[in-house]
């Protein structure tokens, strides 16, 4: 009994490998950019300083395209903000002059690049 209680458990947990994605993507192709652990599907991954310039890396760790926003905060007070997307598993790079090191980003799940501004209304994407 216990065998078929473990294969039933490794089944559960394979067929939710992407239940995020599966159970929140709609007609557009717009969905929650959350992993199934519920946790962002963006992370910042790494961030270097080059006189008063800063990169930073930000990853998709999910398996579906994602359309990003971040904003960094400027020596001046200004925020210097971008969107873009990412796809699966990939990195970009965001760089910003006279910057503080004040990063605020958030993801959306998109996988048509046309409807990124539709997802980022539709599930109200909001970046400080």
């Amino acid at each position: 009994m216990s065998i078929r209680l473990t294969l039933l458990a490794g089944l559960l947990v394979s067929s939710s490998a992407n239940a995020s994605y599966k159970s929140s993507v709609d007609a557009d192709g717009c969905w929650d950019a959350k992993t199934p652990r519920s946790t962002k599907c963006i992370q910042q991954t790494d961030h270097s300083w080059n006189k008063g310039k800063i990169i930073v890396t930000y990853r998709n760790t999910c398996a579906n395209r994602i359309y990003a926003k971040t904003c960094h905060d400027q020596k001046d007070g200004t925020k210097d903000c971008g969107a873009f997307g990412i796809r699966a598993n990939s990195d970009y790079k965001y760089y910003t002059y006279n910057a503080t090191g004040d990063i605020n980003y958030n993801a959306v799940g998109s996988t048509k690049p046309s409807y990124d501004w539709v997802c980022k209304s539709r599930w109200n994407m909001r970046v400080k």
